[in-house]
C-alpha cells in the first residue's frame, strides 16, 4: 500500500540505480570464482536448495512459468547473448540432472514433513493465487487502484 501511495498518489517513482550500471554476467561470474572462489550451481540462485527446487521444479510443473524467461530476456536486452542462445537454454530442463532433482524433492518432502504421496497431491491440486484467498489488503488494493483509474479517466 505503501508504494502505491508514493508512486500514484504522490507522483514519487522509484529509481532502479542498478539499471544505469555497465553489468556483464560473464565478466561478473569470473571475478566471483577468481577473486572469491565462488562456484556455479547450476542456475540462478541454485545455490539454495529450496530455491532451487522452487524455482527449477514447482513453479515450471505447477504453475507453467519457467524463471529463466526473465533472466534470460535482461540478457538479450543488454546484447549479452542471442535470442538463439536463450531458447537453446530454455529448452533444456531447469534441473541439472534428473538425479539432483530427485535429491531435492525428496529433501524438500521431509523438510515439509509430507509423505511423497501428499506432496504429489498438493502440486495436482488446482491453481491458486491472492485473489482466490480474502484479504483486507487486496480489497484496499483494488479499491484504490479502481480509484486512481476513475481520477486518471476524469
Amino acid at each position: 500500500m505503501t508504494l502505491i501511495y508514493y508512486w500514484y498518489i504522490k507522483g514519487i517513482k522509484p529509481i532502479s540505480i542498478l539499471n544505469y550500471l555497465d553489468y556483464n554476467k560473464s565478466e561478473a561470474l569470473n571475478i566471483l570464482q577468481e577473486n572469491l572462489g565462488w562456484k556455479y550451481y547450476g542456475g540462478k540462485h541454485y545455490e539454495s536448495i529450496y530455491t532451487r527446487f522452487f524455482q527449477g521444479y514447482i513453479l515450471p510443473k505447477k504453475f507453467n512459468y519457467d524463471k529463466r524467461k526473465a533472466h534470460l530476456s535482461t540478457l538479450i536486452s543488454s546484447g549479452q547473448i542471442t535470442r538463439e542462445e536463450a531458447l537453446d537454454e530454455i529448452n533444456k530442463d531447469p534441473y541439472p540432472s534428473e538425479e539432483l532433482e530427485n535429491e531435492d524433492k525428496n529433501y524438500v518432502i521431509k523438510k515439509f514433513g509430507i509423505t511423497p504421496q501428499e506432496f504429489d497431491r498438493i502440486m495436482n491440486l488446482p491453481k491458486k493465487t491472492i485473489w482466490d484467498y480474502p484479504s483486507y489488503e487486496g480489497s484496499m488494493l483494488l479499491k484504490l487502484l479502481r480509484f486512481i483509474r476513475r481520477m486518471r479517466k476524469r
